[in-house]
Order: structure tokens, then sequence, then C-alpha cells
């Protein structure tokens, strides 16, 4: 994966359990090399996907599934925010079309987009006929199918795992609409499914139901979001 990717893992983890915390983590996972020493924040692939997988198995199995899911979604959520800082240029574009383009288009592009960079910075040694990641829309919402994630890769679990991806969904649908929408992880490998499928509601989601205000300097923010 990129550079960048891992520093915001290592980062989150870090502002959340503190540097000893971290060293913890690291040792653990056999990543001692990232001690002390974090990849720079550019995009360049140079991180092998196995010290990502190691890194984030061995927080689960440190601090079980509940526990790791908040810092998890987290994660996906810095990945936006600092993936959307670098790219000045996406951001006036989409302020200059949004009034001229349905939300659900936006969310469209939006989507569209993230799966052309995972599929950029998460190369995959799969050898499948299917693609790896496919989007469908449907009437009130949209569909995403990856087969080949690396949350899911070599975890066994009861309910879904891949809380970075939800994360990130999130936090993209939010910053290019102004509302939060419901994402839901219906079927993961990690439960036995052939895929990690991702339905993601075009309808807003309501003020009381969400599980954490969050600002993400969205040029669509409604006046009374926080």
């Amino acid at each position: 994966t990129d550079n960048s990717s891992m520093r915001i893992y290592l980062e989150t983890i870090e502002n959340i359990v503190g540097p000893h915390g971290l060293k913890s983590v690291l040792n653990y996972a056999h990543l001692e090399k990232y001690i002390d020493n974090f990849p720079p924040s550019n995009g360049c692939v140079e991180i092998p996907l196995e010290d990502l997988q190691s890194l984030c198995l061995s927080l689960l199995e440190m601090f079980g599934q509940k526990g790791v899911r908040n810092l998890q979604l987290r994660v996906g959520r810095q990945l936006v925010q600092r993936s959307l800082a670098r790219r000045p240029i996406v951001r006036k574009v989409v302020q200059l079309v949004s009034c001229l383009v349905p939300e659900h288009t936006r969310m469209r592009y939006c989507l569209t987009k993230l799966i052309e960079e995972v599929e950029e910075n998460y190369p995959s040694a799969a050898d499948t006929s299917l693609p790896r990641l496919e989007l469908h829309e449907e009437e009130d919402c949209f569909i995403i199918i990856y087969r080949d994630n690396w949350e899911s890769e070599d975890v066994l679990s009861q309910s879904p795992v891949c809380n970075v991806a939800v994360g990130t969904i999130e936090a993209l649908m939010e910053w290019v609409t102004g509302h939060a929408h419901e994402v839901q992880e219906n079927e993961c490998r990690a439960m036995g499914h052939p895929a990690d499928v991702f339905r993601i509601s075009k309808v807003h989601q309501e003020e009381d139901e969400k599980v954490e205000k969050r600002s993400l300097d969205s040029p669509f923010l409604r006046k009374n979001t926080i």
C-alpha cells in the first residue's frame, strides 16, 4: 500500500493508545521497523500489504473486535480527510459542479474514484476472472462488491470486520453530499461469504442516528451541521 496510508494508521493508533501503546502493538505484530520510524507522507506504493494486514490482525487479537472497531472507523475517516487535503484541485472541481448535478450523481462519481484509488494503492495478487471491485446502483442505494479486500483476508469472524472501508465510505459520502449516509457491510469474507459487500444508502441518515458528529470541511455541509 502507499506510504501515506500506513502513516495514517500508525498516527491514529498512537493518538488513541499513546506512543508506548503503539510500540507494544508493533512489537506484538513483529513490525519493530516502524517504531519511531513512520513512512513519509506521500503516495508512493512502498509498504508491503502484509505489514498492514499484520498490524490490523494484531490489533484485533489485542483489543478484540468491539474494541478495535472505532479505531478502524477513525482510520477510514482520516484516510479521506488527508486524501482530500492533498487534492485541492479535486475539491474545487466538486465545489464547482455541485449545483449542476444531483446528489446521487456526485455520490456515484466519488465511489467510482474511490474504487480506482483502491485498485491503484492496494494491488492484488489474486488471479481471478472476476473484477476485484464492482459498483452497482439501485433505486435507493449503491452496492460495492469487493472480492479481495485485505481487511477480511485470512480472518474468521461471526460479524463483518471491514470497518476501515466502512469509515472511508461514510466520510467520503458525508463530504460530497453534506449529509451522513448509512453504510453497511452486508456480507464479509471473514464470515464465509465469497466477497465483501457494502450497501450505501442514498437516503440521508437522521441526526440522532449518527454515532459521532463529524466535520469534514464539506462544500455541501448545511449550516446547522457540526
